[in-house]
């Protein structure tokens, strides 16, 4: 026969409640859980936009490894492909600024829907992956309300040759990201 202590017996109550908190909590997460998956982008979405940058790279090339479209023209390939994809989808992508502690800006590249960025050298890339790959200290900036004024102050002049990416194109550039967001979907608006 088991007896329980005074002691043990208070406790009871309290383990009780803790135990249903922990249930309610757990719940409540694995709502927003299935809310926000539903906002991921697809296997395939993530494919093409990677098969973009492929396309981007082969056509613009490396320079010590790092993707020349990165190295100067992140600004105008970001407007771009934010302009494209706004007019095709109704879930609107905004432009991003890697921003160090100074204040200057280090790439320009746009923010996904789903809450991951992508700019034409690396492809989609989550947001602490992202900074990873910047200065300690470094932050993403979101650009909500566009300004072409603040664009081009923090791409160093829109309207620039590259030294880094000679060969830029905005007209190829364009016709690149068209070719694979042709390739997605088109949903209402």
């Amino acid at each position: 026969m088991h007896t329980e202590t005074p002691d043990a017996r208070a406790w009871q109550p309290q383990l009780l409640i803790v135990a249903m908190a922990f249930l309610l909590c757990s719940c409540r997460q694995l709502a927003v859980q299935r809310g926000t998956a539903a906002d991921a982008l697809s296997d395939r979405q993530v494919a093409v936009l990677n098969g973009l940058r492929n396309e981007v790279n082969l056509n613009y090339g490396y320079l010590e490894g790092w993707p020349r479209v990165n190295r100067g023209p992140c600004g105008r390939f970001a407007k771009s492909f934010r302009e494209q994809w706004n007019t095709r989808f109704k879930h609107k992508i905004n432009i991003a600024f890697i921003m160090k502690p100074d204040g200057g800006c280090d790439h320009v590249l746009v923010k996904l829907p789903d809450g991951s960025y992508f700019d034409g050298g690396s492809g989609v890339i989550p947001g602490a992956t992202l900074l990873r790959e910047f200065r300690l200290g470094d932050r993403i900036e979101e650009m909500v309300e566009f300004d072409l004024e603040l664009l081009d102050k923090r791409s160093y002049g829109l309207g620039r040759s590259y030294e880094l990416c000679p060969n830029y194109s905005d007209e190829t550039t364009a016709k690149i990201i068209a070719k694979h967001l042709a390739i997605l979907p088109k949903d209402d608006q």
